[in-house]
């Protein structure tokens, strides 16, 4: 079937964004939905816009400084409406890290995301295998670690977020290139290499991967991985719910 032209789309009365912020979304909206023009008084979803599409836009969106949620889009999908969100919308502004690669001591100035005593950054630092040179940040809990932790002390055994597997390898090689890749995507991801601390202040720190030396400790939620991933007895990568259930402290 031929692509749809402009005029299978619902449209109201054509009337030109207004301002920058008007205009520059409607050049956004006019390419991702491949339409020659948009109107202030467009509809996203109605223009043939879809939740793919809506990921597309916020990323192009944060490219301006104007970021939005998506379920901002989802609750004003008219163009003259987002873009007045978007007008009064200020991004969150993430303070700089000041905790090096070459420091030798976290104190309470340090820590940009968090309020701690040095007492209290002393005994979390005491915790961490390799001490402050493993330490990449320090910081409160986000609202959706709140809920993980909560749920992880609300269980009498294991944890329900952990989910648990078994590969067995044909050789021994083949098992280094999987733990080569695994260990690759941890030390590219900050959160496979964070611990929840919970006792005291609650928060979360990130290890510095590979660099740390050592295999992770787990100091507090499952997925905390660290130096490095260490395979199981007979070549198996090991893991369960049952495990240990280890508290910082």
């Amino acid at each position: 079937m031929p692509a749809p032209d402009d005029d299978a789309y619902a449209r109201t009365a054509y009337e030109a964004p207004q301002g920058a912020v008007e205009t520059a979304l409607a050049g956004i909206w006019a390419e991702l939905l491949g339409v020659e023009r948009v109107g202030r008084h467009d509809n996203f979803f109605e223009l043939g816009g879809h939740s793919l599409l809506a990921v597309q836009l916020m990323s192009r969106l944060r490219r301006l400084s104007l970021g939005v949620e998506v379920r901002t889009l989802f609750a004003r999908p008219v163009l003259c409406d987002l873009a007045a969100s978007l007008g009064s919308h200020d991004e969150v502004a993430v303070p700089a890290n000041l905790i090096g690669e070459q420091s030798t001591a976290i104190t309470p100035q340090m820590l940009t995301l968090i309020d701690l005593t040095q007492q209290e950054i002393d005994r979390i630092v005491a915790t961490v295998p390799g001490g402050v040179a493993n330490i990449q940040d320090i910081y409160g809990l986000s609202p959706l670690q709140d809920g993980i932790l909560f749920h992880h002390l609300l269980a009498t055994k294991g944890d329900p977020y952990l989910l648990v597997s078994q590969m067995a390898f044909a050789e021994r090689g083949l098992l280094e290139r999987y733990l080569g890749a695994v260990q690759q995507v941890v030390d590219r991801h900050d959160i496979l290499r964070t611990a929840f601390v919970w006792e005291g202040p609650v928060g979360a720190l990130s290890w510095r991967g590979s660099a740390g030396g050592g295999p992770a400790r787990h100091s507090a939620y499952g997925l905390c991985l660290g130096g490095s991933v260490e395979p199981g007895a007979g070549g198996v990568a090991q893991g369960g719910p049952g495990g240990a259930r280890g508290r910082a402290g």
